[in-house]
């Protein structure tokens, strides 16, 4: 095991050509499977519906997005089969997925039996559900440097691809161009999952399931979710047109996660940051629609579908940094995510249903629905109200950011030829069996580096570097820096 000099290949890794490509080539595979996604949120106000009335067409949703969910279930529970068979899941889910393209175009000619459309969302939603998984899989086998960028852009791409789908003419192009994102996605994965070394693939199957959200913070995303559901039904309630400029909206929020990711890409940004965020906007947007007209409501949509897109991009990107970062089982912790989160958007669809085509927007109703969601993730937020992982919890004040460095301080004893250093550290690693991360992380730590000058060095986050740290103590049975250095020092005598 060598780290000398890891620290700084990491940091040219990041600016290399090689590495920059696969950014690229992830941020635009990625932006067309959210085109996919979007297209899946807004469909009844699109081509795939336009042959149905608008109450078929958000029950033909409601059954691919109970699908979604169970898909989420089900991997949940298979997580190593699904990330053992990924690449050949994706391809069939997705291509099975793409029926709901089919059923649009026999019911153009003829009258389609009832029982294929609903197969036909049937497997959009699994289809759907398999192919975000499996780029969250992808997502965290990458460096992380700029996996923020790449998400962010690759999501406000696939905003714009999402409108020039929606707005296509006639109904034929605009199918042609549905029918070829998840595709095009799909290659692009493809071709990324077979560039990702063996070793990283292998290392990954033993990655840890855990940790799995809590209830309380499965509860703030289900609350989320349920806003999303609603929102976006409202608009295709309204008209297709409001349920597109709705849609188009949440590049901006994209765009600025894109930024915020570039600019900051060592900034914690956990849920509970995000939500703190995105929660005002929320609830000012939910509590304003129904006192507003039609062009009233369609700027509240936009401006809680910003607050909702910003959340779920920003939940991307930490959640693949994070499984990268501290070895966590991608399949296993998206899947566990993005079940309650479906499962929330599932009941907002049911809420908007009743409420506009069954009480056909009754003000005091809308009012009371929409004060009732906008206490729900006020409350569902209070309730959780930090961190999603018990692990991140744990790490608060492990190690203080100035903590001392012992062999940098005045009397420390003078330093030992460097390559007799990076031995003694090597054999120190191998004894307790860290990983090349933790070795890396060590390698400082033994040089008297503190928290803060290890996440500058290493281009990762505060909470990162303390999990590490964490780890590190917790497999050498120590509990301070010193004893660590102490255990390099004492290699001197063996």
């Amino acid at each position: 095991m060598q780290v000398a000099g890891s620290s700084t290949a990491k940091i040219q890794e990041g600016t290399s050509p090689a590495l920059l490509s696969t950014y690229v080539l992830a941020g635009i595979g990625f932006g067309c499977m959210i085109a996919w996604d979007l297209i899946g949120i807004f469909s009844p106000a699109l081509s795939l519906l336009s042959y149905e009335s608008a109450s078929q067409s958000i029950i033909l949703r409601a059954v691919s997005i109970a699908a979604i969910a169970i898909a989420y279930a089900v991997c949940k529970l298979q997580a190593d089969w699904v990330f053992e068979h990924r690449t050949r899941l994706a391809v069939v889910a997705t291509v099975l997925s793409l029926t709901v393209v089919l059923n649009a175009v026999l019911h153009r000619f003829v009258d389609a039996p009832d029982t294929f459309a609903i197969l036909a969302w049937v497997l959009f939603g699994i289809g759907d559900g398999v192919l975000c998984i499996v780029w969250c899989a992808y997502l965290s086998l990458i460096p992380t440097r700029r996996t923020g960028v790449a998400v962010a852009g690759g999501a406000a791409m696939g905003t714009v691809l999402f409108v020039m789908a929606a707005t296509a003419s006639p109904i034929g192009v605009s199918l042609g161009v549905i029918a070829f994102l998840p595709l095009a996605s799909l290659a692009m994965l493809v071709l990324l999952m077979r560039q990702v070394p063996s070793e990283k693939t292998e290392a990954a199957k033993t990655y840890q399931k855990i940790p799995a959200l809590s209830v309380r913070a499965s509860l703030s995303v289900g609350a989320h979710g349920t806003v999303y559901g609603f929102i976006s039904a409202c608009m295709y309630l309204i008209s297709p047109e409001a349920a597109i400029i709705v849609g188009a909206s949440g590049i901006a929020s994209c765009l600025g996660a894109a930024i915020l990711s570039y600019r900051a890409p060592k900034t914690d940004w956990d849920n509970s940051v995000v939500q703190r965020l995105s929660l005002p906007v929320i609830v000012i947007g939910l509590l304003l629609m129904p006192l507003l007209d039609t062009t009233g409501q369609i700027v509240c949509g936009c401006l809680v579908n910003n607050a909702l897109a910003f959340t779920a991009v920003m939940t991307w990107s930490t959640v693949s940094v994070e499984n990268a970062e501290f070895h966590l089982h991608p399949v296993a912790r998206y899947a566990a995510r993005q079940a309650p989160l479906w499962v929330g958007f599932l009941a907002g669809t049911i809420v908007a249903f009743v409420l506009g085509v069954v009480l056909s927007f009754d003000q005091r109703a809308e009012s009371l629905a929409t004060a009732l969601l906008a206490g729900i993730v006020v409350v569902a937020f209070s309730i959780y109200g930090a961190n999603d992982t018990a692990t991140k919890a744990q790490l608060e004040g492990l190690l203080a950011e100035d903590s001392p460095q012992p062999h940098e301080s005045e009397g420390a004893p003078p330093a030992l030829p460097q390559a007799h250093f990076h031995q003694r550290c090597d054999r120190v690693c191998d004894r307790h069996d860290l990983s090349p991360r933790e070795a890396e992380i060590f390698f400082l730590l033994a040089k008297g580096r503190n928290a803060k000058f290890i996440q500058e060095e290493l281009c990762i986050s505060s909470s990162t570097v303390k999990t590490h740290i964490y780890r590190i103590y917790r497999k050498m049975n120590i509990n301070s820096q010193q004893l660590l250095i102490d255990a390099v020092d004492a290699e001197t005598k063996r």
